[in-house]
C-alpha cells in the first residue's frame, strides 16, 4: 500500500508539471486497458482474473505506467514504472518491470531471471538493467544487472541479452527474433536461452497469421513440451481472445478467455 501511495503521489506530480506546461506539451496523455481473463486455477475451478493498465505520457517530460490487479476485494498495485527521455535518444526509468532479456508468447521452458525493483537506461538499441535486492534497505545492495541490443533488420528485430546474478554469479544468456515474414501471411519469430550453471538450452518458437498466435517449446532434455495458441478478435471498442495451451509431458489442456477495455 505504501508503495502505492509513492507511486500515485510521483505519477501525480509528473502529470501536474506536464500539465502547467502544455503550452510546449500539450498536456499529459492518460491510456489505459481493463481487462478479464479466465482460466483454470490450481483447484480445478474456473477464476477470472482482472487488471488494470493506466499510463501518464507527459510528452517531452515524463511516462508512468502502473499496473493493478485484484486481490481478494482489494486492488494493489503490481507492477509500476516511472521514466524519461532526453532529447529522443536517452531513456533513464526505475520500476519494478525493467528486465529486458528477449521473451516469446508461452516461455514455459526459457529461463527468467528475476529482476526486483530496478533502474533501466536506454540508448538507442542497447539497454541495461540494474536490479536491487531490497532498494529501500540498501541502495549498494544489487541483485543482477542484465544487458540487450537489439538490430533492426527491415521488418525483422533480432536481440541478443543476458543476466548476470551478483549473489550466484550465474550467467543467463538469451536471444529473441521476431518479424520474419512468410509469403506475407504468417510472421514468424522465437526465442532461445541458456542457463550456464544449469548447462540447460530452452527455446520457444511462435508463429502470428490471420489473429491468431502460436507457439511451441522445449528444452535440450526434451524437445517438444508446450504447444498453444490464442486467437484475438476486435469487437466494438474490445478485444476478445480465446487460447489454450496444451503441456505434452503431464498431457494437461489449459484453455483461456480474456476480455481487454481499451481508453
Amino acid at each position: 500500500m505504501r508503495n502505492l501511495f509513492i507511486t500515485t503521489a510521483i505519477a501525480t506530480t509528473l502529470a501536474g508539471t506536464a500539465y502547467a506546461e502544455d503550452t510546449a506539451t500539450g498536456g499529459p496523455i492518460i491510456s489505459g486497458e481493463f481487462s478479464i481473463d479466465i482460466a483454470e486455477n490450481a483447484a480445478g475451478n474456473y477464476g477470472a482474473t482482472t487488471g488494470l493498465d493506466l499510463g501518464i505520457d507527459a510528452v517531452g517530460l515524463a511516462q508512468v505506467d502502473l499496473d493493478f490487479a485484484l486481490d481478494g476485494n482489494a486492488i494493489v498495485l503490481d507492477d509500476w514504472t516511472v521514466g524519461t527521455s532526453v532529447a529522443g535518444a536517452l531513456g533513464v526509468s526505475l520500476g519494478t518491470d525493467q528486465g529486458v532479456m528477449p521473451g516469446a508468447e508461452g516461455e514455459q521452458t526459457l529461463a527468467a531471471p528475476a529482476m526486483g525493483t530496478a533502474v533501466k537506461v536506454e540508448v538507442g538499441d542497447a539497454a541495461v538493467a540494474v536490479g536491487f535486492t531490497d532498494i529501500a534497505a540498501d541502495l549498494t545492495d544489487i541483485s543482477n544487472i542484465q544487458g540487450a541490443y537489439t538490430l533492426e533488420l527491415g521488418t525483422m528485430a533480432a536481440t541478443v541479452g543476458g543476466d548476470y546474478n551478483l549473489d550466484s554469479e550465474n550467467i543467463v544468456l538469451g536471444a529473441g527474433v521476431g518479424g520474419f515474414n512468410v509469403a506475407g501471411m504468417a510472421d514468424l519469430g522465437g526465442a532461445v536461452t541458456y542457463d550456464v550453471d544449469a548447462e540447460a538450452i530452452g527455446y520457444e518458437v511462435t508463429a502470428d497469421a490471420f489473429g491468431v498466435t502460436g507457439y511451441l517449446n522445449g528444452d535440450d532434455g526434451d524437445m517438444l513440451q508446450n504447444i498453444g495458441g490464442e486467437y484475438t478478435y476486435a469487437l466494438g471498442g474490445a478485444e476478445v481472445t480465446a487460447g489454450a495451451a496444451y503441456n505434452i509431458t503431464n498431457e494437461t489442456f489449459t484453455p483461456t478467455v480474456g476480455v481487454n477495455f481499451s481508453f
